[in-house]
């Protein structure tokens, strides 16, 4: 049997093959191990704030030196403003022997009245998940359309904005990328809308994935019944940091016509609560 030796051209060509596999399979392995030595994303510590407005023997008491409490409250704007009241009470609570009373006065034009509390030094930016929880009692013996309850904003940033829970219309939650002219309004679904019950404790609860894109996302719970689930953007940049909470009346967005709110057992977390 006669051999046929091969010609030099397919023995250089059988040579790169074997060449540009052996690279090509090094690069993906130098890949894999780039990609397995990188670090994961820092997980955020672990953050908690809690207030059942127990253990204050004054109103006063809410707001120690050191900041671990609360850290103020908004009681301006309105018809009578020296009329606007946050305090403690013993009027009705949910739990223990003491609630929050947030009253603000009707408002007058652009100028909206609030009676709330504040918590600052916060540090909420993009990614990270945003859980509170608080009982809220409405009286009924008036319209709380156009009440906003909850704020969660930045101070950095001119205005405030933030994302805030209200009642629409109707007294159905919904909420607004507020003094962010492009952030969109968040509604429950026609034909779906679940009304706030009044001359009840009602527990709220509120999840949020922070994103200046639309993958952000809010859900709301009224007595565990979820009634509000949205996607869209829910900070006004990715650099922004949201540092203060807000929860009462926030705003009385109603002129002609105080609204009262109390408040009880609050939790603030980054963990699902």
């Amino acid at each position: 049997m006669t051999h046929t030796p091969s010609s030099p051209k397919s023995s250089r060509g059988h040579w790169w093959w074997l060449v540009g596999t052996a690279t090509l399979i090094a690069a993906a392995a130098g890949g894999c191990y780039a990609w397995a030595a990188r670090p994961l994303p820092a997980t955020p510590k672990a953050f908690v704030f809690r207030d059942d407005f127990e253990s204050a023997a004054k109103t006063e008491d809410l707001f120690p030196s050191d900041a671990s409490r609360w850290n103020g409250t908004q009681r301006d704007g309105g018809l009578t403003s020296g009329k606007n009241i946050v305090a403690l009470t013993t009027e009705r609570t949910h739990s223990g022997r003491q609630a929050l009373k947030c009253v603000a006065s009707p408002s007058e034009g652009n100028n909206v009245s609030k009676a709330d509390i504040e918590r600052t030094g916060l540090k909420f930016t993009k990614g990270d998940h945003v859980w509170f929880s608080g009982y809220f009692w409405l009286p009924g013996d008036t319209d709380a359309s156009l009440t906003f309850m909850w704020d969660l904003e930045t101070t950095e940033l001119r205005n405030s904005p933030g994302r805030r829970l209200y009642l629409q219309d109707g007294e159905f939650f919904a909420s607004d990328l507020g003094k962010w002219w492009t952030g969109k309004k968040f509604r429950q679904p026609p034909g779906a809308q679940v009304k706030f019950p009044k001359d009840q404790w009602v527990q709220v609860k509120i999840h949020l994935v922070l994103s200046e894109t639309n993958d952000g996302r809010m859900q709301v719970w009224q007595d565990g019944k979820k009634v509000l689930d949205a996607t869209g953007k829910t900070l006004p940049r990715a650099s922004t940091v949201y540092d203060r909470m807000q929860v009462g009346v926030t705003a009385n967005g109603r002129p002609g016509r105080a609204q009262t709110v109390y408040v009880d057992d609050v939790v603030l977390s980054n963990r699902p609560i």
